[in-house]
C-alpha cells in the first residue's frame, strides 16, 4: 500500500492562512484624494500694470476722447482731459449723448473734480438760470443715486488705475498681438481680472462690492483691453461693466498728449443747480 503522508505541523499552519486569505472580503476602496487645482497658464499681468500705473502717474495728465454706451443715459461721444493725482482723477468732457436711437445727439458737459460730479444737458434742467447739475458720490438724492454710478463709470473709463490698483496681482494676460492705434503702433493685451481673487484685495470698496457680486453670480473673471505705446503708457483702454442703476456700460478711451498741462475745474457755483427730490422725468426710481 501506498504510503499516507501526513501534514507537518508547519504546512497546516501555512495551509490554514491560506484558506483564510482566499474567503476574506476584498478590502474596501480608499477615498481618492482630490484633484489638485490646476496651476493657471498665463502670464500674471502685474507686473507689467504696475509699471503702467507707475507711468501715468509719472506724465500726471493727459487728453483723451471717449466712445460708448452709458446705458440708459445713451451713447456718449466726447472729448476731454484728465488730471491724476494720488488717489483719484479729475475729468472735464465734453461732447454729445444719444439716449435713443431715434433722438438726435444732445450736447453734453461733465465734470468730476475732488469726487463730485457736474452734470450739463438740456435734458436736465435742474433750476432756471442753472444748467449744471451737482452729483455727488455719496449724494442721497434721487438725481445722485441715479446718475452717480454712471458719471463715475466715466471717470474710470479715463483712469486704468481705477481698475487695477490694488487688484494687479489677480490679473492675467490673456493674449497679446501687435495693433495700431490712430496710426501709433502699440501692443493689445487682454488683460483678465480674477473675481473672487480681486474681491479680497481690492482696497475700494465700491470695487470690492462689484468684483463680489461677479464672483457670486458664477462670473470668475473680467475682462479689459489695454493697448500700450512704446514707451508703457496707454494709448487706448476699454471697458464693459455691468452698473447700478445704469445697466451695461461700455467704454473706450483714447489717449494722446500725455504730460500736457490740462485745466480742469468745477463750473461756477451761481450755475450749479439741484433737482428737487423726487424721480426725474421719465427716469426710472434707483433700487
Amino acid at each position: 500500500m501506498p504510503r499516507v503522508r501526513h501534514a507537518t505541523p508547519l504546512t497546516a499552519v501555512l495551509l490554514g492562512a491560506l484558506a483564510e486569505v482566499s474567503c476574506a472580503p476584498a478590502p474596501a476602496p480608499q477615498p481618492s484624494m482630490p484633484a489638485a487645482a490646476r496651476p493657471d497658464p498665463r502670464p500674471s499681468a502685474e507686473p507689467l500694470l504696475a509699471d503702467v500705473l507707475h507711468r501715468i502717474d509719472e506724465e500726471g495728465s493727459v487728453r483723451s476722447s471717449v466712445r460708448g454706451d452709458l446705458g440708459f443715459v445713451g451713447e456718449l461721444a466726447g472729448d476731454g482731459a484728465v488730471r491724476y493725482t494720488a488717489d483719484r482723477a479729475d475729468v472735464a468732457l465734453h461732447g454729445t449723448t444719444k439716449p435713443a436711437a431715434a433722438q438726435p445727439p444732445q450736447p453734453v458737459e461733465l465734470a468730476v473734480v475732488d469726487g463730485v460730479g457736474y452734470l450739463k444737458s438740456p435734458l436736465l434742467q435742474p433750476e432756471p438760470g442753472k444748467p449744471w447739475l451737482r452729483l455727488a458720490a455719496d449724494g442721497t438724492d434721487f438725481a445722485a443715486k441715479l446718475l452717480s454710478p454712471a458719471l463715475r463709470q466715466v471717470q474710470d473709463a479715463a483712469d486704468p488705475r481705477a481698475t487695477f490698483a490694488g487688484v494687479a496681482g489677480a490679473t492675467r494676460i490673456q493674449s497679446s498681438a501687435p495693433e495700431q492705434v490712430d496710426g501709433t503702433p502699440t501692443t493689445r493685451y487682454s488683460i483678465r481680472v480674477l473675481t473672487a481673487q480681486g474681491a479680497a484685495s481690492a482696497p475700494d470698496e465700491q470695487q470690492r462690492t462689484r468684483l463680489r457680486k461677479a464672483a457670486d453670480a458664477g462670473r470668475t473673471e473680467i475682462g479689459y483691453e489695454l493697448w500700450l505705446d512704446d514707451r508703457g503708457l496707454p494709448a487706448r483702454f476699454a471697458a464693459t461693466e455691468q452698473v447700478a442703476q445704469a445697466g451695461q456700460v461700455s467704454l473706450t478711451s483714447t489717449y494722446r498728449d500725455w504730460g500736457a498741462p490740462v485745466d480742469i475745474a468745477p463750473p461756477p457755483a451761481d450755475q450749479v443747480g439741484a433737482f428737487p427730490d423726487g424721480p426725474l422725468p421719465g427716469a426710472q426710481p434707483p433700487r
